[in-house]
């Protein structure tokens, strides 16, 4: 009962239409600008393979088990070929 009143008001409300609409695309720009921020690079010394990674991090190489090296640069081929 209480609930179906709330999503009423809301439903008549344009100001509270908009403003939950403001507050959903802030939520969401601020969610992507930190998926960017957790990426992480890392090439490998040992066979020179690139790798990204998302909110961890990465020790070894796939390829060959090497230790890898974070790097800064964000041109990192990831693509199996």
């Amino acid at each position: 009962m209480i609930f179906t009143k709330a999503l009423m008001f809301i439903y008549k409300s344009t100001f509270l239409n908009i403003l939950l609409l403001v507050l959903l695309i802030w939520f969401c720009v601020s969610a992507y600008r930190n998926s960017l921020k957790s990426r992480k690079y890392y090439i490998c010394p040992n066979c020179g393979e690139s790798f990204r990674s998302e909110h961890m991090k990465s020790k070894c190489c796939k390829v060959c088990g090497t230790e890898l090296e974070e790097k800064n640069n964000s041109d990192t081929n990831d693509n199996a070929m």
